[in-house]
C-alpha cells in the first residue's frame, strides 16, 4: 500500500454486474447498484477496494472512479492472482487507470467540485434513543419551519453540505454573487443495505447531486477529506468529492 491517495478509473461491464448482482440477490429488477458495486469491489479487492467511489453515466458509457491508498500493482495483482473470474470480467482489468493526487494542497485554492450525497439527519424515532431512524433534511427543516413559509431544497441541502465541511475541516463551500452550491439532480431513491440481522433491506430516501466551489483551508485535513467522502453511505457510491476547475462564469480572485 502506498499510502498517498490515488484516485483509479474503472470501466465495468454493466451487463454482467447486472448478472452477478442479481444471481446473488443483491439488488432488485431496476434497484439502486451502489451495494451491488459495494459487494463486487470488495469480493474483488478485499480492503483495498475504492470507497468512496462514483459511478458516472455519459451516454452509452459507464466509468467508476473511486479512491484508495492501493498501489496501482497492489490492485491488478489481487485482481488477477485472487479474484473471483467473474469478479474479474465485471472489473474489466484491462480499463483500469490511476492518478496519483497530491500530496499537499495549497491552502485558499479554489475547485470546482462535484459530490453525490444521501442528505439526511439522524433523528429518534419518538423520542427513543435505541430507535435512531434517517431523516430527509429537507422534510425535517418543514416540519420545523412555521406553516406556509416557503422552504428551498436547494438552500436546506446547502447548508447540509457546508455543515459537512465545517464538521470535517479542509474546506468550505465558496457562496458569492454567481458562485452559489448549486443542487444539480435530485431524486428519491431505494438503497438496499444489511440490517443488524444482516438481512437485506431497502431504505428510501434523498439522493442528491451538487455542484459549487469549495476553497481549501487545510492542507493535511483536505486530503483527509478526499479520502473520507462527504455524508453517509460513502462505501456504497454515495460522498465522493469529484475536483473540477472553477467555471470562469465562477472566477474569484484571490
Amino acid at each position: 500500500m502506498t499510502g498517498s491517495l490515488n484516485m483509479v478509473k474503472l470501466e465495468p461491464d454493466m451487463p454482467r454486474l447486472a448478472e452477478w448482482a442479481h444471481a446473488r440477490k443483491l439488488v432488485k429488477r431496476g434497484g439502486d447498484l451502489g451495494y451491488a458495486l459495494h459487494a463486487l469491489l470488495k469480493a474483488g479487492f478485499g480492503k483495498l477496494a475504492l470507497q468512496p467511489f462514483s459511478l458516472q453515466q455519459h451516454r452509452e458509457r459507464t466509468t467508476l472512479f473511486g479512491y484508495t491508498k492501493a498501489g496501482q500493482r497492489e490492485m491488478t495483482d489481487l485482481l488477477n492472482g485472487c479474484a473471483d473470474p467473474a469478479v474479474r470480467e465485471v472489473l474489466a482489468p484491462d480499463s483500469i487507470a490511476f492518478k496519483p493526487m497530491p500530496t499537499t494542497w495549497r491552502s485558499g485554492q479554489i475547485f470546482g467540485f462535484e459530490v453525490r450525497v444521501r442528505p439526511t439527519i439522524r433523528q429518534d424515532a419518538d423520542g427513543r434513543r435505541d430507535s435512531t431512524t434517517e431523516r430527509d433534511a429537507f422534510l425535517a427543516a418543514c416540519d420545523r419551519a412555521p406553516q406556509e413559509t416557503p422552504i428551498s431544497r436547494q438552500r436546506v441541502y446547502g447548508e447540509w453540505l457546508a455543515a459537512q465541511f465545517t464538521r470535517h475541516g479542509g474546506a468550505e463551500l465558496v457562496e458569492r454573487e454567481n458562485a452559489d452550491i448549486r443542487l444539480a439532480a435530485f431524486q428519491r431513491t431505494r438503497i438496499a443495505r444489511r440490517d443488524r440481522k444482516r438481512r437485506l433491506r431497502e431504505i428510501d430516501g434523498p439522493d442528491a447531486t451538487m455542484k459549487g466551489l469549495l476553497r481549501v483551508t487545510d492542507s493535511v485535513a483536505f486530503a483527509h477529506l478526499l479520502a473520507r467522502g462527504i455524508g453517509r453511505h460513502r462505501a456504497f457510491g454515495f460522498g465522493m468529492l469529484l475536483l473540477r476547475p472553477p467555471p470562469q462564469a465562477w472566477k474569484i480572485l484571490e
